[in-house]
């Protein structure tokens, strides 16, 4: 069990070389005489424990060093000097400007690329960042800033501190010439944008929603975990990285933002600016990002397998901003309801292409888990959840999940028990057929008039495989007027008789959105 990382850096005015010394804080779980770092491509210089040489060994991905004999609960602290190129997850690049970058980028298991650790999400510590570069450049991390002090001969020493647990996939640092744009407070948190000076107009763009967001987060989940928030405009290869307290965003989307906020994009008018209801920043990708500092950063999935928790997690509580707070397309349960909607065919496409469920151990690509099922499906999990459980137990449950988690790791049974508690109701159920099952239902519909008061309104599931069981609401429609009756489908077939004051003309099956499903017709 690493409890915490000391990671210096010497990064290089030109070039790729670094220098590196990072202190390992180990205590072992079960007696050991060796412990095993992942590592990969640097040079070891030399290896400390308790600061006299130790023996080690490269084995594959492995640095392995020898220490005196452990007992469980006892401590060891390792040091490790090395040097090199980073073949992974700390990239160190010209910038397209002129001058200097680098960035770490670490996801799923690249920090073992420039830093030796326990390179797994389930192995959180805390961390100090130690980072000497060009003067020209400012560098960010995670935690707090401790201090910049000048070293001379154009070079700076820059510390940061990170006193929460963080998994390895968070750390990181960035350094290069930025322009840091305050963004405000919010919930005593202090929020800042780090972007090229050429790119400042378009951070204050991108990122113009971004204090709001993390208010209606910390009132809906519990307190901020961190002691900032820095957006950062980066060379991640993705299309941004949720690192705790400094997350980054791609180069180039954070540009594109700005160039769709110049005055008069948004709405074709001369000298129009982007509002709330005019939106042309970042909101969703920010939302999304931010949702994670609670889920994915300081609660983490205990394995990668598991990583829904994370990333259907990001993506549903997005769209909660966005029906609580509004955009562009306006709030309230029918902007919650186009979210919704536009997320289903991606989850409903996946099925269809590869009939996995969202929970595959068998999958060891750790990139292929980047797919609808952990993002799309995994938000439709947590809406048909909230339909199951109701708005009171659901965002009760979310804060207890949050709240007992936090700093920690989680699997989906541990989320299980807590919405179980939160709610009253037996959920093994849910979580089996939604997490561990592919698929979902479809759905056939008909209906007939049974005399001037009544309808009869059968559903059958047409899907291949065992039927899903749900609550399904049910709009019923008459010459002179509407209404909802939920029913709960079980079965492969079910059929109910309802009253209406007039004969029956119309049905429509889940009419809020509350199901993931397909429809085929009774004509198929």
């Amino acid at each position: 069990n690493v409890l915490h990382y000391d990671i210096g850096l010497e990064l290089p005015a030109s070039g790729k070389l670094v220098a590196g010394r990072t202190g390992v804080l180990v205590e072992a779980v079960a007696p050991l005489a060796t412990v095993p770092l992942d590592f990969v491509g640097m040079t070891v210089d030399s290896v400390r424990v308790a600061g006299a040489a130790a023996a080690f060994r490269r084995d594959g991905g492995k640095l392995e060093v020898d220490v005196p004999p452990l007992a469980a609960g006892a401590r060891a602290e390792i040091v490790v000097w090395y040097h090199g190129e980073p073949q992974d997850g700390l990239a160190i690049e010209p910038r397209p400007d002129g001058g200097q970058a680098a960035f770490s980028d670490n996801w799923p298991d690249r920090a073992r690329f420039w830093f030796p650790g326990v390179d797994h999400p389930s192995d959180k510590a805390t961390v100090d960042f130690t980072i000497d570069a060009p003067a020209e450049m400012e560098v960010v991390a995670n935690g707090y800033l401790r201090d910049v002090t000048d070293l001379g001969g154009g070079r700076e020493r820059t510390r940061w501190s990170a006193t929460a647990e963080l998994p390895t996939y968070c750390m990181v640092i960035g350094a290069t010439d930025f322009a840091i744009a305050d963004a405000g407070r919010a919930a005593g948190v202090e929020i800042t944008h780090w972007t090229l000076p050429a790119d400042s107009a378009a951070g204050a763009a991108a990122f113009a929603r971004s204090a709001e967001i993390v208010s209606f987060y910390d009132s809906l989940f519990g307190p901020f975990p961190y002691e900032k928030l820095a957006h950062v405009q980066s060379a991640t290869r993705f299309g941004a990285m949720e690192n705790a307290s400094a997350i980054f965003y791609s180069r180039d989307g954070v540009a594109a933002a700005g160039r769709a906020a110049a005055p008069g994009a948004a709405t074709g008018r001369p000298g129009a600016a982007p509002s709330p209801t005019t939106d042309t920043s970042l909101s969703a990708l920010v939302a999304h990002e931010t949702v994670h500092q609670w889920f994915g950063d300081a609660v983490t999935e205990a394995d990668w397998h598991h990583l829904w928790l994370s990333e259907g997690f990001a993506d549903y509580f997005a769209a909660v901003f966005f029906e609580l707070h509004g955009g562009p397309e306006g709030r309230g349960p029918a902007e919650l309801r186009r979210r919704m909607r536009e997320a289903a065919p991606k989850a409903i496409a996946r099925w269809h292409e590869k009939g996995d469920p969202i929970l595959d151990p068998s999958q060891t690509e750790y990139l292929e888990l980047l797919n609808p099922n952990n993002y799309e499906k995994g938000a439709w999990v947590l809406h048909m959840l909230r339909a199951q459980v109701g708005d009171e137990a659901f965002f009760r449950g979310i804060r207890d999940y949050y709240a007992t988690y936090r700093d920690g790791v989680a699997w989906t049974a541990d989320f299980r028990r807590v919405m179980e508690e939160a709610s009253g109701v037996e959920l093994e159920w849910f979580f089996d057929q939604w997490i561990r099952r592919p698929g979902h239902p479809i759905l056939e519909l008909s209906f007939e008039r049974d005399g001037p008061h009544r309808g009869r309104v059968t559903v059958r599931q047409a899907q291949r495989g065992e039927p899903f069981r749900f609550p399904l609401d049910l709009e019923l429609g008459w010459r002179t007027g509407t209404r909802r009756e939920r029913v709960v489908v079980e079965g492969r077939e079910a059929t109910w008789t309802l009253d209406t004051p007039d004969p029956l003309e119309t049905v429509v099956l889940d009419p809020d959105g509350w199901l993931l499903h397909e429809m085929v017709s009774t004509a198929d």
